[in-house]
């Protein structure tokens, strides 16, 4: 599950064994999520049944809990894959991953980084595309659109994790008049229709 502040482009991120983290640490991980309200809720109800709740109602309404928490203060869920906006109308698939510095004029942001932690077998695996999709989310939140110096590192396992994809990069604004075709990755005018290398269609991918 992932939640994206309408307002700042933040987005959080909940991994599939959220009910596991709920069984095994209670009201601390809404806490920890800074979910005080829930976590406040949750202590009461495992104080007043026992335990009981805590071990065999949390751990199946979690994620219930947690969509109703984001879904009150105004957040979106984005679901995997989808394509984030942010107020200009920018999106993530307009953030261009460059292989080196633009020719032309840029903007230097910020460094943007992500890790992707696979805590448990339980959970999805991480890719570098996951990891390239984070980055340009962090990016496009900065008003950035294009990263560069962009490297990854991922482990399978590790000794306290079941694996994790890292991502590392420098969020820009190509100021350039030249941008890479992202069907042939070769050099064409930021605002052509058409690719002159590969003849493709550019308006869907502006649209």
């Amino acid at each position: 599950m992932r939640f994206r502040n309408p307002t700042s482009g933040h987005i959080e991120e909940f991994g599939e064994a959220t009910w596991l983290w709920t069984l095994v640490l209670g009201p601390i991980y809404f806490a920890y999520k800074q979910m005080w309200l829930q976590a406040a809720i949750a202590a009461v109800a495992a104080v007043c049944t026992a335990g009981v709740s805590w071990v065999f109602i949390y751990p199946f309404i979690a994620k219930r809990v947690v969509r109703a928490h984001y879904a009150k203060a105004g957040w979106s869920e984005v679901a995997d894959g989808a394509v984030v906006t942010n107020a200009a109308g920018a999106r993530t698939i307009d953030v261009q991953i460059l292989p080196s510095a633009p020719d032309g004029n840029y903007r230097t942001l910020s460094e943007v980084h992500v890790k992707l932690v696979r805590w448990t077998p339980f959970e999805q695996k991480f890719t570098q595309d996951d990891a390239a999709q984070r980055l340009r989310e962090q990016a496009l939140a900065l008003g950035a659109n294009a990263l560069i110096n962009v490297r990854y590192e991922q482990k399978d396992k590790t000794t306290s994790t079941a694996g994790y994809v890292e991502g590392w990069g420098t969020a820009i604004i190509n100021e350039s008049d030249t941008i890479a075709c992202p069907y042939c990755a070769e050099a064409i005018k930021r605002d052509a229709i058409r690719c002159k290398h590969c003849a493709s269609d550019l308006t869907p991918a502006r649209a």
